[in-house]
């Protein structure tokens, strides 16, 4: 199993907290994989701390690819669909999908292409040995958008980089529903989005690159935020079956980086955002990474 954290970098404190999950990296808990938003200004300060780490081989690092939240990389002359004159990203899941439905999906796809390219080459200056093993997922899963998932690949052709993983979220709801107490505390939102990005994956599985391994079974939607809940001994049996059945590798997705302060968010303005990252689920999550190691098949 690939147990993963999104959002390595955001702050330096927040990235040791991370780090401090994985028993690999001198912590406690089972984190064995995290990626990193590099338009934050704390990703080199936090990458070079993470770096002796991934060197060493106690942890994979892969990049957070951001097109949300926060300050962008590109201007909004490069980037005027996505970025606003103030710099920050201007657009949610809703309206980039919209988009990459519409006459200006081709647009889109070399804007998403540019800023993708940005925060290739941000990573790979901190990480230059990943270059030929890159790992990439993207923050709220923007990459299984038609247009971003082109730009995305597209981008790392450009930056001459070899995919060692590209997440797909296309979560199966089984596992969850088989227990009970996991039942019951599934959002209904998160339901809608497990169904929606299961049918955005349909329209771009065929470009998923054939040197890939088959993608890893994903969990981590339907208890987005709330992954405290997945460390149970049913789900991870379950889990673990599917698993061994099917021949793929597992990723289950935690968040355990919290923030003490709206401060200390990518973009205060916000709320959703900050009220994910201040939620006292981020320290629920941290502490279900360290009772892994106990419960895991």
């Amino acid at each position: 199993m690939i147990i993963h954290a999104d959002d390595f970098g955001i702050t330096l404190e927040q990235s040791k907290d991370i780090l401090a999950c994985s028993a690999a990296c001198g912590g406690e808990g089972a984190l064995s994989s995290t990626s990193a938003m590099v338009t934050s200004p704390a990703f080199v300060e936090s990458a070079t701390f993470a770096k002796p780490f991934v060197d060493a081989g106690c942890i994979k690092m892969g990049l957070h690819l951001n097109l949300v939240e926060g300050q962008a990389l590109s201007s909004a002359h490069d980037a005027p669909l996505l970025v606003a004159p103030d710099g920050r990203f201007r657009l949610g899941f809703a309206k980039m999908l919209a988009l990459s439905l519409s006459g200006e999906c081709e647009a889109l796809t070399c804007q998403v292409r540019h800023e993708a390219r940005a925060q290739i080459r941000r990573f790979l200056e901190a990480f230059p040995e990943l270059v030929g093993r890159l790992r990439v997922d993207s923050h709220q899963h923007f990459h299984m958008i038609p247009a971003v998932f082109d730009g995305l690949l597209a981008a790392v052709a450009d930056e001459g980089c070899t995919l060692e993983y590209l997440r797909v979220p296309a979560e199966p709801l089984g596992p969850y529903l088989k227990v009970p107490t996991i039942r019951r505390v599934v959002p209904p939102v998160n339901v809608v989005k497990n169904v929606l990005l299961n049918q955005l994956w349909k329209q771009v599985a065929a470009k998923y690159p054939a040197d890939l391994p088959a993608p890893a079974t994903f969990y981590g939607l339907a208890l987005s935020g709330r992954m405290q809940h997945a460390a149970d001994e049913a789900f991870l049996a379950g889990v673990s079956e599917a698993a061994q059945r099917d021949g793929r590798e597992v990723e289950l997705l935690f968040h355990p980086g919290g923030m003490p302060s709206v401060a200390d968010c990518p973009d205060p303005d916000l709320k959703g955002f900050c009220a994910f990252y201040l939620s006292p689920d981020r320290a629920a999550e941290a502490e279900a990474l360290r009772s892994l190691p106990r419960i895991l098949p």
